[in-house]
């Protein structure tokens, strides 16, 4: 048989598959009634319409856009005594990489911050979205990519002040009216949300943990700030406990996967309109329903500029006969879940699935989060103004997981949701996987390209006796609530040969 017509055969398997999970073109194909894997078992995500906005347009409002709306007075900035202060808030530093052909100021800001005039005249800085998805691989800044080096062990936007800087110290800096207003505001507030958003680990993003205290001091119905709790809320397991350390860890998933999913996050519960859940990560400064509907109408143009994004090509070298063996094992083994790949575009297959958690097994905390862990937040989410945008769905049909399109996963250390192991040969052996590691370095250009991912080092000791902060700080603990390696068994039964063959190909994608 030709190459080529084997090869249309084996794209058009997982469409077939993915038929005996009630998705795909044809559900009664009668080839398919003895297929078997986790595919069988998912529930199709259909698609929903999207308010479609002008990509070019977005990407200038991303990169120099005022859609945080406050920020930190461009006279803080420019002083170069606060310039560390404002980025450790950030979980980056000043010296971070710059993007080419930004306007007027951001030209020479970290590709995190923007600067813009706020509406009330303010020069200002704030953190744009590449603050969680602008990385860099083999030293190249990469837009869309997880932010897997931002440090976050001391909170989102905790700037270490206590929320104030003493009378004498604003003096010096000059400020006007409406920027000390601003610069209280952003030290106020970033003080309430990052004690409570500080991950364990350098490269921990804390989205969700953003969007719980968000909402927790937003009045649902005005998106009124209030630096009290306005709905207090209090964790609890599945046996009704209260879970005394709450961080649910994430690793922020490639914006070029946006393209293919029906549904977002990885437990696909955003459904409707994607836009929604950017805007509220987005509204720290929000203090009405007025401000967000113009922060929303951006978001339309953001939101178009994320969908247009494609997955960069692998940079270094790729053995074409292995990779094209691991194509047909892949084909056979993991399609199902994860889609099948083209040159061509309009050839791809993705079947947006959405699996059980007890037959992915990876650890159920951000999919119960919604449903078992703090559900009024769905319900506060969902009467919300960002609520008509995008509807929180955590449990229909039920609580689960999105395999993810594959485009890029050679650039997305760490793997599986929660970012709790370092390459794709451990996520294709899940024996192998260690308790306790840490990655050897920040250095994006040292990568492990056999194994796929982060070159690691096997830890014996419990993070929280670990002395060195900044040891402590590099070392990834599966044994806490949330962070679990477990799951995703499905490549185990494959031989040490066909792994390598499938990491080859997964290289070309």
């Amino acid at each position: 048989m030709p190459r080529s017509r084997l090869r249309r055969l084996l794209l058009s398997l997982p469409l077939l598959l993915t038929a005996c999970a009630g998705g795909g073109p044809d559900s009664s194909d009668p080839d398919t009634s003895t297929a078997d894997g986790p595919w069988t078992q998912g529930a199709h995500l259909g698609a929903e319409a999207q308010d479609r906005g002008d990509p070019e347009e977005g990407r200038r409002l991303l990169l120099n856009g005022p859609f945080m709306t406050c920020g930190i007075p461009w006279k803080v900035w420019e002083n170069p005594a606060f310039q560390g202060l404002v980025t450790r808030g950030f979980g980056g530093s000043a010296d971070a990489a710059t993007v080419p052909g930004r306007e007027g100021r951001n030209a020479e800001l970290p590709y995190f911050l923007n600067a813009f005039v706020a509406q009330d005249g303010a020069e200002v800085v704030n953190a744009n979205c590449l603050l969680c998805h602008g990385g860099e691989f083999d030293g190249e800044l990469v837009i869309g990519l997880g932010n897997a080096t931002a440090d976050f062990t001391s909170g989102f936007g905790n700037p270490g002040t206590g929320g104030a800087l003493p009378p004498e110290v604003l003096a010096t800096l000059g400020l006007d009216e409406a920027e000390e207003e601003h610069f209280t505001k952003m030290l106020t507030r970033g003080a309430i949300i990052g004690d409570e958003t500080a991950m364990r680990t350098i490269g921990m993003n804390p989205a969700e943990m953003l969007a719980v205290i968000l909402m927790v001091h937003h009045d649902r119905d005005t998106l009124e700030w209030s630096d009290e709790e306005v709905t207090p809320i209090v964790p609890r397991d599945r046996d009704g406990n209260a879970i005394t350390e709450y961080k649910l860890t994430s690793d922020p998933p490639p914006w070029w996967r946006v393209h293919k999913k029906n549904a977002l996050f990885y437990n696909g519960m955003a459904r409707g309109d994607h836009r929604g859940t950017m805007a509220l990560a987005t509204s720290v400064c929000v203090d009405d329903v007025e401000q967000a509907r113009r922060v929303d109408a951006w978001f339309r143009d953001i939101q178009a500029f994320v969908d247009s994004l494609r997955a960069p090509r692998y940079p270094r070298g790729i053995d074409a006969d292995l990779a094209g063996r691991g194509e047909t094992i892949f084909l056979e083994n993991c399609a199902g879940c994860h889609g099948t790949y083209s040159p061509d575009e309009d050839e791809e297959t993705y079947p947006n699935l959405l699996i059980p958690l007890d037959v992915i097994g990876t650890d159920p905390a951000v999919a119960e989060a919604g449903v078992v862990h703090n559900p009024e937040l769905v319900e506060w989410y969902n009467a919300s103004f960002y609520g008509r945008i995008t509807e929180m769905v955590p449990d229909d049909p039920f609580p689960g997981y999105m395999p993810p399109p594959l485009d890029g996963i050679w650039a997305t250390a760490p793997f599986l949701h929660n970012g709790s192991v370092p390459t794709i040969a451990l996520v294709l052996d899940s024996s192998a996987r260690p308790t306790r590691w840490r990655r050897v370095d920040l250095d994006s250009t040292n990568f492990d390209e056999d194994a796929l991912g982060w070159p690691w080092v096997e830890v014996t000791t419990p993070q929280e006796e670990i002395v060195a902060e900044e040891e402590r700080k590099m070392v990834y603990d599966t044994t806490y609530w949330s962070q679990s390696n477990a799951g995703h068994v499905f490549g185990d039964h494959l031989t040490p040969e066909e792994r390598r063959a499938v990491i080859e190909y997964l290289k070309t994608l």
